[in-house]
């Protein structure tokens, strides 16, 4: 399958290796720093970058959306009024970087902002799952500033991670990441992506054990006050042999996974056939096995005790339906478990960042250690970590 890569010039976004639109009639404007850039004349000349140059913004309401549910980027709505005889949509999401210098030099670290531009512009359109419209990207390599503007998903509705999501939206989440798996399951192109989407083996995921590391002592504390004396051990003794784990996450089968697919990122719109999924945040897309963390950090642990291995068992069966074979089922049970650890990894490294004066970010960090403990339990995560 040939990758968008080289079919999708002036679809709004500006790579890396594009030069300066100097004297193009619809010329690339660069991402602005902080909000306050979002203005009417900026916006037109974004949409007009992007393929609409008839979207003559007159007027820009923006409003900050999403606080204490993401912690890399910044989310603003943008509400547009048009000058006359001119149209657009209502309204679009912009996605910026974040002001946090702790958390820019995060994602300067892993590349983010770089690579999700990277996703909407090759990758978007190639996969699956439902992914938000893009209308525009951009990219300051001098700055590290990024910007995403793309379709605004106010009809549809997120779960909310801290209270858990219900199991009719969870098995339609298992339904499509099976489907994305199972279509890129040791696809060819997989080589080609490498650059954009490495596997968490390679560059820059090189990168988090020295993170994870750096993190651990202010997390141990965190898990100390919470009470979870045997989550701070797992912790713990997960940093020795932590390439070891990326590293078995890496090997083959490979598949295209989303890397954060967590409640936050899953977006359902309820139609007659059934909630339609829409997936947010392709940060750290990557290439690695199969199963990557959903139900150990967003899933209350009554409803994941009682569905676990219901949900487990439909996504092997949705992988073998579409013709994925050498896959044993205790593989797929083996990939989940150290997918869980995957996701006590990323917890241990957002949590020096969050906002602890927002009392939804602590309620999301509190929550899911409770939701990680009990897992690392009921799984014997202890014993994935045996040589």
């Amino acid at each position: 399958m040939a990758l968008a890569a080289d079919r999708r010039q002036g679809d709004g976004a500006l790579s890396l290796l594009d030069p300066p639109a100097v004297g193009r009639q619809n010329a690339a404007p660069r991402p602005p720093p902080t909000p306050a850039g979002l203005t009417a004349a900026w916006v037109t000349q974004a949409l007009a970058a992007g393929g609409q140059p008839g979207a003559a913004v007159a007027s820009v309401d923006v409003a900050r959306i999403g606080v204490g549910v993401g912690v890399l980027a910044e989310l603003y709505r943008l509400t547009l009024a048009y000058a006359p005889g001119a149209g657009g949509p209502p309204s679009i999401i912009a996605k910026l970087q974040s002001s946090t210098p702790e958390v820019r030099e995060l994602c300067d670290t892993y590349e983010i902002y770089r690579r999700e531009m990277g996703f909407y512009r090759d990758v978007a359109d190639t996969i699956e799952l439902r992914t938000p419209h893009h209308y525009f990207s951009a990219f300051n390599p001098a700055t590290g500033d990024c910007v995403i503007l793309m379709e605004d998903l106010a009809s549809a509705k997120s779960p909310d991670q801290v209270a858990g999501i219900s199991l009719h939206e969870l098995t339609a989440a298992v339904d499509g990441v099976a489907t994305l798996h199972a279509r890129w399951w040791n696809d060819p192109c997989l080589d080609d992506l490498r650059p954009l989407m490495p596997r968490l083996a390679d560059p820059p995921y090189t990168h988090v054990t020295e993170v994870y590391r750096a993190a651990l002592p202010l997390a141990v504390e965190g898990l100390t006050r919470q009470g979870h004396d045997s989550l701070r051990r797992l912790a713990e003794t997960l940093s020795p042999p932590l390439e070891q784990l990326l590293e078995a996450l890496s090997a083959g089968p490979r598949t295209l996974c989303h890397g954060d697919f967590r409640v936050d990122n899953l977006m359902f719109r309820r139609t007659p056939a059934g909630p339609e999924l829409t997936v947010i945040d392709w940060q750290v897309a990557m290439q690695a096995r199969g199963p990557l963390y959903l139900m150990g950090g967003a899933v209350p642990t009554e409803l994941r005790r009682v569905e676990e291995m219901n949900l487990l068992r439909r996504y092997y069966a949705h992988l073998t339906r579409l013709g994925v074979t050498g896959y044993s089922f205790d593989d797929c049970m083996t990939d989940y478990r150290r997918a869980i650890l995957v996701s006590l990894v990323y917890w241990v490294e957002g949590y020096p960042l969050f906002d602890r004066n927002d009392a939804r970010s602590v309620a999301l960090f509190e929550g899911w250690a409770d939701r990680l403990a009990a897992a690392a339990d009921d799984l014997s995560l202890e014993g994935v970590l045996q040589p």
